[in-house]
């Protein structure tokens, strides 16, 4: 997969990362970032959908996944300068508006119902300082956070980045390998929510 908004080449490959680390499998993960790297896949592209399983799958899997990367990818990383507080709430309100469309007001009612701090972190954290960073584009990030969800299981989160994917530009075909990459890997327990998700989002089947 080559992404026309980036030209990120060998991202297909990333999201088999992505979904491996998520399950644990530093192997396959391994293989994973061999093809990206056969296909000319910048190596700042691969620490970033390590650093975003922060996110989705957790601190544990982005220490695992650049430690993987150390290994397999041998290169040195550096800081990016993210601003503050203040630029992490500006670019996160932007961005989740981006990718939530006209639900985002009641994400955000919703999960301040859950608590305050949870929805503060989303949009600053999670929006702000991680998925904004400048490597990597808001339409890849989005694919890579399908794969990582369907990999992990997360029915309901799910549901909303296959919607925000799309609504970020992704093409129907870049959804459907994302999805898959994850549902391969998802526990058997967990594959019936995950095809639900395709379903509650798209309707049908997703095929591969």
């Amino acid at each position: 997969m080559r992404s026309a908004a980036t030209g990120v080449r060998g991202f297909g490959a990333l999201l088999d990362f992505a979904a491996a680390l998520t399950r644990r499998d530093a192997a396959a993960g391994r293989r994973a970032l061999a093809a990206a790297r056969r296909a000319g896949c910048p190596r700042a592209a691969a620490e970033e959908v390590g650093l975003m399983l922060v996110l989705h799958a957790g601190y544990p899997a982005a220490l695992e996944a650049m430690r993987v990367l150390g290994e397999a990818w041998p290169g040195r990383a550096r800081p990016v300068r993210e601003g503050g507080v203040a630029d992490w709430k500006r670019r996160g309100e932007a961005l989740c508006r981006r990718v939530y469309g006209p639900v985002y007001p009641r994400l955000v009612r919703s999960v301040r119902a859950l608590h305050p701090d949870l929805a503060r972190w989303m949009i600053e954290q999670g929006y702000g300082r991680v998925l904004s960073r400048p490597a990597l584009g808001e339409r890849e990030r989005e694919l890579a956070a399908v794969a990582v969800l369907a990999a992990g299981g997360w029915e309901r989160q799910l549901v909303s980045h296959l919607l925000g994917a799309r609504r970020l530009g992704a093409r129907p075909r870049e959804v459907r390998r994302a999805f898959v990459a994850g549902r391969r890997r998802a526990e058997a327990a967990a594959r019936s929510g995950v095809a639900r998700a395709w379903r509650a989002a798209f309707g049908g089947h997703a095929r591969g």
